[in-house]
C-alpha cells in the first residue's frame, strides 16, 4: 500500500511539474507577443511629409487670447498649419494641425477652423475636432484625423515641428 501511495504521489508531482513548464511557456510566448506588437511605428498620416520648423511670439496674434482661437499660416505645412489654443491651461496650451483636409489630401483645399473648435472642409464637407488635440473627424466623409504637428510654448514662443 506504501508503494501504491508512493508512486501516485510520483505521478502527481510530475504532472505538477509538467503543468508548470507549460504555464511559464505560455506565460512567456504571452508577454513575448504583447512586447513585440508595442514597438509598431508611429501612426503615419495620408498628409505627405513637409519639414516643418516654426518659432514665432504668440502676442503678435489676439486670436491667441482665449481658448478656442486659431490661425492659419498658409506657406507653412503641406496645405497650410493651424496653430489653435485649446481650452487647458497648461504649460503648453497650443496645438497645431495641417489644414489639408485627411479626406481631400490636396494641398489647396484647406479646412477653415470656427471659434467652437471644429475645422470644416469646405469641399467634402467633413469636420474634425481641435479640442482635446488630436484632430479626429466628427463628420465624414473623411476617417482619418488631421495631421498633427509638435508644439512647445517655451519664453513665451511657440514652436512647431514635425
Amino acid at each position: 500500500m506504501f508503494l501504491t501511495l508512493f508512486y501516485k504521489g510520483l505521478k502527481i508531482d510530475k504532472m505538477v511539474q509538467f503543468s508548470r513548464k507549460v504555464y511559464h511557456t505560455v506565460l512567456f510566448c504571452f508577454f513575448l507577443l504583447i512586447g513585440s506588437n508595442g514597438c509598431k511605428k508611429d501612426y503615419t498620416s495620408v498628409i505627405p511629409y513637409v519639414p516643418v520648423n516654426m518659432d514665432f511670439n504668440p502676442t503678435s496674434y489676439i486670436e491667441f487670447n482665449i481658448p478656442g482661437g486659431s490661425v492659419l499660416f498658409p506657406n507653412a505645412g503641406y496645405g497650410g498649419i493651424i496653430i489653435f489654443r485649446d481650452l487647458t491651461d497648461s504649460s503648453n496650451p497650443f496645438l497645431a494641425f495641417d489644414a489639408a483636409c485627411t479626406y481631400e489630401v490636396s494641398s489647396t483645399t484647406r479646412v477653415v477652423a470656427d471659434e467652437s473648435g471644429v475645422a470644416k472642409c469646405p469641399v467634402c464637407g467633413s469636420q474634425f475636432i481641435l479640442f482635446g488635440g488630436n484632430g479626429s473627424p466628427l463628420k465624414g466623409p473623411a476617417s482619418e484625423p488631421l495631421k498633427q504637428y509638435r508644439t512647445s510654448y517655451i519664453g513665451g514662443r511657440i514652436i512647431v515641428r514635425n
